[in-house]
């Protein structure tokens, strides 16, 4: 088993609706990297609006700690209180 980072770039009334909503918020992120996955592959990256690191997150996180970067980009910069009690559809 791994744990695997994932991020999904959202406009400011998306993460409105998903702080609000965290079902709407799972079911948009799994729409995204779905139709991402069947996209063009020769799309920019700078276009794309989900992002892994596989398991390269902790890495990276490392290196942006050194650099005195000022989000912690594991944990996110404070709790999302609408996240709370919501687990991960995928391992149940």
């Amino acid at each position: 088993m791994s744990m695997n980072g994932e991020y999904l770039r959202v406009t400011p009334a998306e993460l409105d609706r998903a702080l609000k909503d965290p079902e709407w918020a799972w079911d948009l992120a799994e729409e995204t990297q779905d139709a991402q996955a069947e996209g063009d592959p020769a799309r920019a990256p700078a276009e794309a609006r989900h992002f892994t690191t596989h398991q390269t997150w902790h890495l990276l996180s490392f290196l942006l700690q050194r650099s005195a970067f000022p989000v912690d980009v594991v944990h996110g910069e404070e709790p999302s209180p609408a996240m709370t009690g919501v687990t991960d559809r995928r391992s149940t």
